[in-house]
């Protein structure tokens, strides 16, 4: 197979799985529709450095994910489709990476097979389809990876001894990966160069550590070996390449804000979320991120025991030593950090997964052409751990979807999917033709992933949610629509901002407030968390009434939509009981 077959095969999957329905499901949870109003925000003005959510300063992340939503908005308008289509676009490109590193790191077989099992494991499905900076982060990181990979001399053995030499990486390469670094931090801040550098230097210190010309007991040797391996990195010029990239940006958004950007996003985004839980995001140190890498993994973890083990006895010997000792570092420094933060959070280690792929790939390429009858033995577990995982999705989808959305059950039809892909990959395991069996994975994979990112959230989106809401309001005036949400869920700012004149509506928390703005803007709508109902009540005029009511997803939150009307309801009967 060609270069040119493998880089559109992988291309292909990724597109499957990433683009049908792209637009269709709404913005989900609260990431989402904050980053995209902050992007509706710039939208709206036209002031690209300051990140605002609905009227405030927003210090969670950088500007370069809004950047893309607003090149996103200029193409499919200002939308879901606008606002996640960059991520969609990039994480297609991760997967191409992933791709051009396995046929540099180890052959083109690996490149091909991990390319599919980026595009296809089911967390790429879930970053890959959400306006959040977790696609561009992994897509900046990997570059950094690939860039690495093709200075380091990673790739085949082209002599004797080379896989054991120390890394030597020259000033313009350094500076190629520094600044695709310095992206990664415009993306997500210090993320996106502290664990790359960590894990090129721990890679260059493992190096140096097995350079056959150094003698010596292992402590002695370590500490000879760690200042040369990390010059050979060329640290410095890595740090200054992405300084001069991202550092532009941060100085104006701290001249514009008086450094109060700077100190929100990196006292309390990055300092206090390793110090601390935020938003109730926790779980243990050792178990937490095993488990959602094997979740996210899926289905290709069903293999992961074989995988593993695989990568360990690759990294001891072998020609596919050296990379597979890079991935190693690479998904360490990811994970461990991460492990040890006290906010966790699926999508942090999602980095990680470019080398996870990696090595998954390096199992089934070598699965299909070194068999061993004990793997054999072992794959047949796989398949049957597959199995059960179709069994428990057509057994859970609709106990979910009948809790959510009543009528869409057949959900529960994704999981033939896993359930066939598994007998198939077994009858061809049978027929002593692995590189079917493998083929049988990777179209399951893709198919299940697919229809779970392209059916699922489209299916739960149509029960209600927020842009349901905002869609039965009245129609705008030419000044746009007064509109002021009483704590009101994220997805507020943006569904009910693309009405508002200005880009944004009044956010407002006190009963007092909500009277004083109807004052000012006679006639004007509110959204109003249903657990708030009684508190406003007595602020409201007499004619306003629940004009409309839906429930927001994942949090299954009661919204109402409050307005002047003809019929006297509840809240506007108590309203009118509080004035007498």
């Amino acid at each position: 197979m060609t270069a040119r077959s493998q880089g559109l095969i992988v291309a292909a999957f990724a597109a499957l799985v990433l683009l049908p329905n792209l637009g269709v499901a709404p913005l989900w949870d609260d990431d989402e529709p904050r980053n995209a109003a902050c992007s509706l925000a710039m939208h709206a003005t036209g002031d690209w450095v300051v990140p605002t959510f609905n009227g405030r300063l927003r210090v969670e992340k950088p500007a370069l994910v809004n950047w893309l939503h607003l090149a996103g908005f200029a193409v499919a308008g200002v939308n879901e489709t606008g606002a996640r289509l960059g991520s969609a676009l990039l994480t297609v490109a991760t997967c191409l990476l992933v791709w051009r590193i396995g046929t540099a790191a180890f052959r083109p077989a690996v490149g091909c097979w991990a390319g599919v099992a980026m595009a296809t494991c089911l967390w790429t499905g879930v970053g890959g389809r959400a306006a959040t900076p977790d696609a561009p982060l992994v897509f900046f990181t990997t570059l950094a990876l690939w860039l690495f990979v093709r200075a380091a001399r990673v790739p085949p053995a082209s002599g004797p001894g080379w896989r054991d030499a120390p890394v030597r990486l020259s000033a313009g390469a350094a500076a190629a990966i520094g600044a695709a670094c310095g992206l990664a931090v415009l993306t997500k801040g210090p993320v996106g160069v502290v664990p790359p550098l960590a894990a090129f230097g721990l890679f260059a210190w493992w190096q140096a550590l097995l350079d056959p010309a150094r003698c010596g007991p292992l402590p002695t040797r370590a500490a000879a070996t760690l200042a040369a391996a990390w010059r050979g990195v060329r640290p410095l010029v890595i740090l200054g390449a992405a300084a001069a990239v991202a550092a532009p940006w941060y100085a104006a958004v701290a001249l514009r804000t008086d450094g109060e950007w700077l100190r929100g996003f990196f006292l309390v985004h990055n300092v206090g979320r390793f110090a601390a839980p935020m938003e109730g995001h926790a779980g243990s140190p050792l178990l937490y991120y095993p488990a959602v890498v094997l979740v996210g993994m899926f289905p290709w973890s069903m293999a992961a025991a074989l995988i593993g083990g695989h990568a360990v006895r690759s990294a001891r010997a072998g020609t596919d030593g050296v990379a597979v000792r890079l991935l190693a570092c690479w998904a360490a420094a990811w994970i461990v950090p991460f492990s040890l933060a006290a906010t966790k959070l699926p999508g942090y280690v999602w980095p990680a997964y470019p080398a996870l792929a990696l090595l998954t790939g390096l199992f089934f390429a070598d699965w299909v052409r070194l068999p061993a009858a004990t793997t054999d033995r072992w794959m047949r577990l796989a398949w049957v751990l597959l199995g059960g995982a179709g069994v428990a999705l057509a057994v859970g989808l609709p106990l979910v979807a009948r809790r959510f959305t009543p009528g869409a059950e057949w959900l529960g039809l994704i999981g033939i999917v896993p359930l066939a892909g598994a007998a198939l990959a077994w009858a061809c395991q049978s027929l002593h033709s692995r590189l079917a069996a493998s083929a049988a994975l990777a179209a399951t994979a893709c198919a299940t992933v697919g229809l779970l990112m392209a059916a699922g959230p489209a299916a739960l989106g149509r029960a209600g949610g927020m842009r349901h809401l905002i869609a039965r309001m009245p129609a705008a005036a030419p000044g746009g629509l007064p509109i002021a949400g009483y704590r009101a869920p994220p997805s507020t700012a943006f569904y009910a901002g693309r009405r508002a004149a200005d880009g944004w509506i009044a956010d407002l928390w006190e009963p007092a407030q909500v009277a004083a703005f109807i004052a000012d803007h006679p006639g004007a709508h509110l959204i109003i968390d249903a657990r708030f109902e009684e508190e406003v009540a007595p602020a409201l005029p007499a004619d306003y009434r629940v004009l409309h009511a839906t429930t927001t997803l994942p949090e299954s939150r009661r919204i109402l939509l409050v307005g002047p009307g003809d019929r006297p309801d509840r809240l506007a009967a108590e309203a009118a009981a509080h004035r007498q």
